[in-house]
């Protein structure tokens, strides 16, 4: 039995992956837990969104969630109920707790999957209605429904004591997910510094662009079969998320001189 994991920046097509990987003989598929991206069904593995904050930035808190959620002992049983061989995790929160992972889990091998900045704000970020993919903050003034407060508890942000932290209350919600994303990619990248030969990074782009060749590197770094995997993305495209209300925010060139500065910095492009 093996286990595998994907991260991502979030909305970078974990759902559609998962259903399309879940196909594939002996392979149990899950997005964030379930298997399938099935929420409907009781999850696979234990759900860790509510213990993602926790883990940030905290290491012996991140092996505390993996220890007790996805130790060897809890893959290893999920993968027998599953009648599989592999068992391949995807989710966002996977970013948090990977160093984690790679650690319990010496033989497993993960995938980070990265979106530019640009798109990914405007994709996550909600100023008005219900957002049902809640990935990134929401507008400060934007009365929230039950379930996205749900996952505002486990989605991270700075710690309250720090500079940024004390500042956050005042920043919009394009300036608190510019600062979501850069964290996150500092975690998928510090993941591939400590675990060079284990981590693959990929572009998101890639997946829109060539969806085959995408579906088929992710595929080799996990040491599965390729052939079937036309066929299955076929399948799985219905499970393409896609933002029901489209973007609600402007380009970069219409957002805030703070914004875009900010923005600047998070890619590490000079004044």
């Amino acid at each position: 039995m093996r286990f595998d994991f994907v991260a991502s920046t979030g909305r970078t097509g974990t759902t559609f992956l998962a259903k399309a990987f879940d196909g594939l003989a002996g392979v149990a598929a899950c997005h964030e837990g379930y298997r399938a991206a099935d929420k409907s069904t009781e999850p696979l593995l234990p759900l860790i969104n509510l213990d993602n904050q926790r883990a940030f930035g905290n290491e012996s808190a991140a092996m505390e969630v993996v220890a007790e959620k996805r130790s060897p002992e809890v893959v290893r049983l999920a993968a027998e109920r599953a009648c599989a061989h592999t068992v391949i995790d995807f989710a966002y929160y996977n970013s948090t707790i990977a160093h984690a992972l790679l650690s319990i889990h010496p033989q497993a091998r993960m995938a980070g999957i990265i979106r530019e900045l640009e798109p990914f704000i405007r994709s996550a970020t909600t100023i008005h209605g219900e957002d049902p993919l809640p990935v990134g903050w929401s507008d400060p003034d934007k009365p929230l429904t039950a379930r996205e407060k749900f996952i505002a508890l486990g989605r991270i942000r700075p710690s309250a004591k720090s500079a940024e932290g004390e500042a956050w209350a005042g920043w919009s919600a394009i300036k608190r997910n510019i600062w979501l994303w850069r964290e996150t990619n500092q975690l998928l990248k510090r993941a591939k510094d400590q675990h060079p030969d284990r981590v693959l990074l990929l572009d998101f782009e890639l997946l829109k662009e060539d969806p085959s060749g995408f579906l088929a590197q992710l595929a080799q770094h996990f040491e599965l079969p390729t052939g079937e995997l036309g066929k299955l993305a076929q399948g799985a495209s219905s499970h393409r998320n896609k933002k029901p209300a489209g973007y609600q925010v402007g380009p970069f060139k219409d957002w805030t001189e703070e914004e875009q500065q900010f923005a600047k910095e998070a890619t590490g492009v000079k004044k």
